[in-house]
């Protein structure tokens, strides 16, 4: 298993989405899916907080966490149709450092699917920026059940972009990983694949693994339109 993969699971632990068993237990074979995503009009995603719109805010001391879908105001325009962005704010009201890093967030659709972060290269990559036509991206997922049995799939997203897809702004509107210091706040996107098809609604996970001792923090989105 990669590193990648390692800290995935280990967060799914956290989460309380996976049940492992210790000493090397079983796993159930990986499944292989092909995910073809088409260039289509996505659907709009409305934060279940009694505004419906705007920015979803909830703290985790020190940290100040503010969460919104559909803002992608960036280069290309085309982005939100092959990819997840959701803009985060992260402000620190401690009096310490605090880290933050991709692996700290997961998204989840209502058949408790889930999704990982992809980095931003590789959001250029799939967009065929840089030159590219093809973009190929590997998606982990795994799901637990109340038998204690676990099963994890593998997904390849393949996106067949124009070469030379303006792509200037997803890597610098990222959001930076990294040392939040006292006071301070950062803000950027984090990008996921899209989702299967038909889902109905999507749970953002802040799990910060500098914070064990909290609970996470989970952000609903339902989802209207196509």
């Amino acid at each position: 298993m990669s590193a990648g993969s390692s800290e995935a699971m280990n967060l799914l632990g956290r989460l309380g989405g996976v049940k492992g068993k210790a000493g090397g237990g079983r796993w159930l074979p990986m499944l292989l899916t092909l995910a073809f995503l088409a260039a289509c009009p996505g659907p709009t995603l409305h934060p279940q907080i009694p505004a419906g719109t705007g920015a979803f805010v909830q703290e985790m001391p020190p940290l100040q966490l503010s969460i919104q879908a559909d803002a992608w105001d960036g280069r290309p325009r085309s982005l939100p149709e092959y990819v997840l962005p959701f803009l985060i704010l992260l402000r620190n009201t401690g009096k310490a450092s605090v880290n933050i890093t991709l692996a700290d967030f997961l998204l989840l659709d209502d058949a408790d699917r889930q999704y990982f972060p992809l980095a931003p290269t590789e959001v250029v990559t799939l967009l065929g920026g840089h030159g590219s036509a093809v973009g190929l991206s590997p998606s982990l997922g795994a799901s637990g059940s109340s038998a204690g049995g676990t099963s994890v799939g593998v997904g390849l997203g393949i996106l067949l972009g124009s070469s030379g897809t303006n792509t200037r702004d997803i890597i610098p509107q990222a959001l930076p990983e990294g040392a939040i210091p006292p006071g301070a706040d950062v803000r950027g996107f984090v990008y996921f694949l899209r989702p299967v098809p038909r889902y109905r609604a999507l749970r953002l996970v802040v799990a910060p693994r500098e914070l064990p001792d909290h609970p996470r923090l989970d952000f609903e989105f339902r989802r209207t339109g196509s």
